[in-house]
């Protein structure tokens, strides 16, 4: 990583700090079992076809196509296969209640991040996510670690999401640090971690699956403990 001496290190929060698979995977199938009569195939099926909604629409958020609420209810109407005419608002904002009923009572932060809260604690921490404002801070609370952060930057709350430029700057900002003293790890490599080093940060991709290797500019690791190292040698 470049040489400048980094002050603030901020951290993605589901996929990096959440388990973020485990809890999605705990929700969708509480949101099943309460509409098992409504639904056809096996948990399995079902799950990769929630998975692969999930991803597309909450991508088309990201490109500003939809809103966050827009993305949640396109997602329970592609499991349904339902038209907005023949599932309104309310009853898929009510099936999705019930999905993020149960992701919330299974939120999980991966083995490896307390550990590496602990050894950067001479450095001001940070959270920049993608979503609800509420939500996302209810979930740093619920897993204990909201008192870790100084700054937690919501996309609701700046009007943009990841990667736009925007939102990392406006994290720095919050944060009394200019970007190239800023870090920022997550598990996407073109929502975090190029993002970010567009944005003039130091982004870093937490390749939990070890994927393959960096774009340049980015530096990967796939393991939250590694960042420690680097930050602190920067």
């Amino acid at each position: 990583m470049p040489d400048s001496p980094i002050q603030a290190v901020f951290f993605d929060l589901d996929g990096t700090l959440l388990d973020h698979d485990a809890t999605t995977r705990a929700g969708a199938l509480g949101m099943f079992s309460r509409y098992r009569d409504r639904l056809t195939g096996s948990d399995e099926h079902l799950l990769q076809r929630w998975e692969d909604l999930t991803e597309s629409h909450f991508d088309r958020y990201l490109r500003g196509e939809t809103t966050l609420i827009g993305q949640r209810r396109g997602r329970v109407r592609g499991l349904f296969g339902l038209t907005p005419g023949e599932l309104p608002d309310a009853e898929a904002d009510q099936a999705y209640a019930v999905y993020s009923d149960h992701y919330d009572r299974n939120l999980t932060l991966f083995s490896d991040v307390v550990d590496t809260l602990e050894a950067l604690r001479g450095l001001r921490l940070g959270v920049i996510t993608n979503g609800g404002s509420v939500h996302q801070r209810q979930k740093l609370e619920g897993v204990g670690v909201s008192d870790r952060f100084v700054a937690v930057v919501v996309s609701e709350d700046v009007g943009v999401a990841k990667p736009d430029p925007q939102i990392f700057r406006a994290a720095c900002q919050a944060m009394g640090a200019p970007p190239s003293a800023c870090v920022h790890v997550g598990d996407r490599l073109d929502v975090d971690a190029i993002g970010a080093r567009d944005a003039g940060l130091k982004g870093v991709w937490l390749d939990r699956h070890d994927k393959g290797s960096e774009p340049a500019g980015v530096t990967r690791i796939t393991c939250l403990t590694e960042l420690p190292a680097l930050a602190l040698e920067s």
